[in-house]
């Protein structure tokens, strides 16, 4: 389902012989017109509900830290909120809109449960949303209730509790990589593997399963984790590289290189070669499946420096989907339905040299530019719903932003090639 990172240190070399509301500039998140469901009246003007969360503790930092990943509202420091709002125990309309606030996010633990409740200043002291959830865990309280108040302003469930696996890298006493994972909001951090080796190129299979290249054995093999011991499931001779799960489960694409040169494979979920999918004199690899599993996008050198792209799950066929720029790679089909599940997210170079997160649609071709700087921005990865993406970035560790590249949120500040895996709950 997502994709992997061609750009590796090893094929790079070869290939060398990359919110829930729709923002306008990189970086900064914009509303264009109210939300549906909205009570809110935004006259058409571009600004964020502003959204307080007078909670303290845990849960209140992970609900204003939720709120903010989200893109729809500019949260209100809690340390600028009134005493009296920050201690009244009943909802206070007017006292709310008169410090400028459109929304409110109360929570009340009631026993073992905690209750949220969303009001908007303008509908008065009837909340939009009441739901209580168990308090035994703050962050996945503070997640599903984001989920439901996300779900009330787009019609669509929000995909807070996805996880996101990544490489993390440390250099004594010797060099290392590991693949952890870790919440779309940086919190309950997992470790996956744990040795000395170079584990690389995590891709979050349908299942929550973790795929990952790792020289474990001395050879990249292809390794699975299933929430135990990973088990390796593909060890040919030469690279086994980032192999990736399609969405019904079924097939793994991979490259490999045990017969000279680098080739796009798929294997079934226990690592048997099913078919060879691509037959090139070129170096082909990162593969990365379309929404349907019946597609996949991939990167080529056989236009000369790498480019995107695209060919049927079975093979051949293969169409160039980049046509701007001399060295584009690490593709990330958008699982998302309707029109964003013909975006293809991709890393590329631009004419001054820097590196930045771009999308491609595979129907019309229309190239959309989804970072501009600061730094270098690698490795982009859809969310499961296709609304938001993650990426890595020379400014420290992986970002994460909505669909259109803007409201940038560092999530872990050392990481690198995210793979964003699917819903939670």
């Amino acid at each position: 389902m997502k994709r992997t990172l061609l750009g590796s240190s090893i094929l790079a070399a070869l290939l060398m012989a990359g919110s829930f509301y729709a923002g306008h500039s990189p970086a900064v998140a914009v509303v264009n017109a109210a939300a549906p469901g909205s009570g809110v009246d935004l006259g058409g003007n571009t600004r964020l509900l502003r959204l307080a969360v007078p909670a303290s503790g845990r849960l209140g930092d992970i609900l204003r830290k939720n709120a903010t990943i989200s893109s729809g509202f500019e949260v209100v420091p809690r340390k600028s909120i009134p005493a009296a709002l920050v201690r009244a125990t009943r909802f206070d309309a007017k006292g709310w809109n008169d410090i400028g606030v459109d929304a409110v996010i109360l929570s009340t633990q009631v026993g073992a449960q905690v209750k949220f409740q969303l009001y908007e200043t303008s509908r008065g002291n009837r909340p939009l949303i009441s739901k209580g959830y168990p308090g035994s865990d703050p962050n996945k309280a503070a997640n599903r209730f984001m989920n439901d108040v996300v779900n009330y302003y787009t019609k669509t469930p929000g995909v807070f509790g996805s996880r996101i696996a990544f490489v993390r890298t440390r250099r004594s006493p010797t060099v290392s990589k590991n693949v952890y994972t870790v919440e779309m909001n940086g919190e309950a951090p997992a470790s996956i593997t744990n040795n000395r080796s170079l584990n690389i190129l995590p891709s979050i299979g349908p299942g929550g399963q973790v795929l990952f290249t790792s020289y474990a054995k001395r050879n990249p093999d292809l390794w699975i984790s299933k929430g135990g011991a990973a088990s390796r499931i593909s060890k040919y001779p030469g690279l086994n590289l980032g192999g990736t799960m399609s969405p019904n489960g079924a097939s793994i694409a991979v490259t490999l290189t045990k017969d000279g040169n680098s080739e796009i494979y798929n294997l079934d979920p226990s690592g048997n070669i099913k078919a060879r999918l691509t037959n090139n004199k070129a170096i082909d690899g990162s593969p990365t499946w379309s929404p349907g599993s019946n597609q996949i996008a991939f990167v080529s050198n056989r236009a000369g420096g790498p480019q995107v792209f695209r060919m049927g799950a079975s093979g051949g066929g293969a169409k160039r989907l980049t046509k701007k720029g001399n060295y584009n790679q690490s593709p990330d089909w958008n699982p998302g339905g309707g029109a964003l599940g013909s975006l293809v997210a991709y890393s590329g170079r631009d004419s001054s040299n820097r590196y930045d997160i771009f999308a491609v649609d595979v129907r019309s071709g229309q190239l959309t530019r989804l970072t501009q700087s600061p730094g270098r921005n690698l490795s982009p990865s859809w969310s499961p719903d296709g609304r938001m993406i993650a990426f890595q970035s020379t400014r420290g560790g992986i970002y994460v932003a909505n669909e259109k590249g803007n409201n940038q949120v560092q999530i872990i500040k050392a990481g690198s090639t995210p793979d964003w895996g699917p819903k939670a709950y």
